[in-house]
């Protein structure tokens, strides 16, 4: 037994410095992936080498800064084959391997990415709708020097608009809809076509559907809110009161739907404040109604949902922990089996979506179960554990969901 102590130990710690070694390069490669986009669609817009190269190595540095630290990229940008290479190693300290072999204290890994133009403009049109939280932890720090995690999240999201909304609309729009919430979610202009009655005072938030409703996309005409509806005024004043009590959802930051005005869309995220706690299923239903074509009764004009069809991407984006503490409708857990089977639904329907977790709790189930479940394949779950990496993660899924709908850029390697 004492002598396999030796080989024993031996085995358990190279497989702990050959996992380290693994993680290192997939974030690696995530990173030099994210780069070679960025730069390939930097070059795309501007025809500068020089611009390219240096959104590259921003977005490069915004993904490695905090777990890759001294990591430096290659970056080219071949203005003949129109090709942005991006290639980076890094070491990894072992802390076994060393014992054995002495002059070992790192293992190297590598990545490399080349992202391609090949036509310009979109190939199909781009529907995203991104959910936002607002709730009173927001005014937090991010983890990052000077940044609370609203700014951080205000910067990401007002990077997604720049890159998803294109400049020329023909022959295919590109569109971006906002559904900010915390406890509740403010419907601003709305909340009369929602709910069929008026709002009492400044207050417009709604908060989930209840029974068979709850986790589908059926348009309000369908008994929306039918307790909400058959209530005389008194009664309705004391229920508004009694919710707006509990949910304190910020009446700054409302439902913006689907938009190419980056002006607009930028000032109303700028306008955000935090209040409230988290009722992640309500703004999960949101995200969906503002991408729905069931809506365009609600929706209309320029900002209709198209039809599901092959000619349209349906995208969501869905940015939270995760801990999802409030309802009012449901009762305890329901919450997270509701969001859980909103996702569920959306994605049956032809919706593709993100996760981006912010600073998600491993300590609970529920949370990592919705993070991961909600996504609609494991790589689209993209997890940020500071302010920089939080950025990242939007401009990572605004580059890749414009990438996957446009004729011009892919990933070649």
């Amino acid at each position: 037994m004492a002598l396999s102590i030796v080989p024993i130990g031996g085995t358990v710690g190279l497989s702990v410095d050959l996992g380290r070694a693994y993680l290192a390069k997939s974030l690696l490669q995530e990173a030099v992936d994210a780069a070679a986009l960025a730069g390939a669609r930097q070059y795309h817009t501007t025809n500068s080498a020089a611009s390219a190269n240096a959104a590259a190595r921003s977005v490069f540095d915004a993904n490695a800064s905090a777990r890759l630290s001294g990591a430096a990229p290659v970056i080219a940008m071949n203005t003949s084959t129109k090709t942005m290479s991006v290639s980076a190693t890094y070491d990894v300290n072992t802390s076994f391997i060393r014992i054995v072999a002495p002059t070992r204290n790192a293992t190297t890994v590598k990545a490399t990415a080349d992202a391609v133009i090949q036509n310009t403009g979109l190939a199909k049109n781009l529907e995203v709708s991104v959910m936002l939280d607002v709730s009173v932890s927001m005014g937090q720090s991010s983890g990052s020097p000077g940044l609370t995690k609203l700014q951080a999240m205000q910067s990401a999201a007002k990077n997604l608009i720049d890159t998803v909304v294109q400049t020329s609309q023909t022959p295919y729009a590109s569109r971006v809809a906002l559904a900010p919430y915390s406890s509740a979610v403010n419907v601003g202009g709305y909340f009369n076509a929602v709910t069929g009655t008026a709002p009492v005072g400044a207050w417009k938030s709604v908060v989930e559907r209840a029974g068979a409703f709850n986790a589908t996309q059926d348009p309000p005409s369908t008994n929306f809110f039918p307790s909400f509806k058959n209530m005389q005024s008194s009664v309705k004043g004391q229920y508004v009161s009694y919710v707006k009590g509990l949910s304190n959802s910020p009446l700054t930051a409302t439902i913006q739907p689907l938009s190419t005005n980056k002006t607009a869309l930028k000032s109303s995220i700028d306008a955000f404040t935090t209040d409230g706690t988290t009722a992640g299923q309500i703004g999960t239903a949101w995200s969906w109604y503002l991408l729905s074509p069931n809506w365009s009764g609600v929706f209309t004009g320029a900002s209709a949902p198209a039809a599901y069809s092959s000619d349209v991407s349906k995208v969501v984006v869905l940015m939270s922990d995760f801990d999802y503490n409030t309802y009012y409708q449901s009762g305890v857990g329901d919450m997270n089996a509701q969001a859980a089977a909103l996702c569920a639904n959306m994605k049956a329907a032809g919706v593709t979506v993100y996760t981006i977790g912010f600073q998600v709790d491993h300590n609970l189930a529920n949370s990592v179960s919705l993070f991961q479940g909600c996504a609609s394949d494991a790589t689209k779950a993209i997890e940020a554990t500071n302010g920089t990496e939080l950025i990242a993660a939007f401009q990572n899924v605004a580059d890749t969901v414009v990438a996957n709908v446009s004729s011009s850029i892919r990933l070649a390697r």
